[in-house]
């Protein structure tokens, strides 16, 4: 019983200092796909579609074959109206944040659900706000329902896995920028690109 006592410490002193699996260096287990409920709640998998998206350089318009479960990087899906006033409010702020974090890996998919502007008119306004990410044009809103989109401008941000990490409004100020102290969702797009938790999850949206 002792010499088994001894082999049992022995095996355990060994795996205590054994290089990579150490408590302080192990990483939390992250969620698989198929273990992710399908919603538009945080925590939940985003609902599947699929659309055709363009990716706007200037004059140069390049149409791609977009999946929401397929993916390939941390996923802003900002959904705005051409001519809502809080869209116009925010939409310096949102060309910022599209620049910014398409740069460090978050991919930014800019939606236009309204139906009383046709594609032409969102085209115009998207190249003109300064918008880094892709264009969707939501013909009939059926992407904001699955999603449960209230609002304009409203987001919904999620992991490379598809996982909800945040969804609501920008910021606590839609009038100033500036006066604004509550920056909700550049916080949650500075956590998600450095693969952390998002602190605060959901936000008010106005409009």
């Amino acid at each position: 019983a002792e010499m088994r006592k001894n082999l049992l410490m022995a095996a355990l002193a060994a795996a205590l200092i054994a290089p990579g699996i150490g408590a302080e260096e192990r990483q939390p287990d992250k969620p698989s796909e198929k273990q992710l409920k399908v919603g538009h709640a945080v925590g939940q998998r985003v609902p599947q579609f699929t659309a055709d998206v363009l990716t706007i350089d200037g004059d140069k318009e390049t149409k791609g074959a977009f999946d929401s479960h397929k993916l390939e990087r941390p996923t802003a899906f900002v959904f705005v109206s051409r001519t809502c006033p809080y869209v116009r409010a925010y939409q310096d702020r949102l060309a910022e944040l599209s620049r910014t974090f398409e740069e460090k890996g978050v991919d930014f998919v800019i939606v236009y659900p309204t139906r009383k502007t046709n594609e032409e008119q969102k085209k115009a306004f998207h190249k003109s706000a300064g918008f880094e990410g892709q264009f969707l044009n939501d013909k009939d809103a059926g992407i904001a329902r699955k999603l449960n989109i209230q609002k304009t401008p409203e987001v919904v941000l999620t992991r490379k896995t598809g996982e909800i990490a945040f969804r609501g409004g920008i910021d606590d100020n839609w009038r100033d920028a500036a006066s604004a102290k509550n920056h909700y969702f550049r916080d949650a797009c500075k956590s998600v690109a450095a693969g952390g938790e998002v602190a605060i999850t959901t936000a008010p949206t106005y409009g």
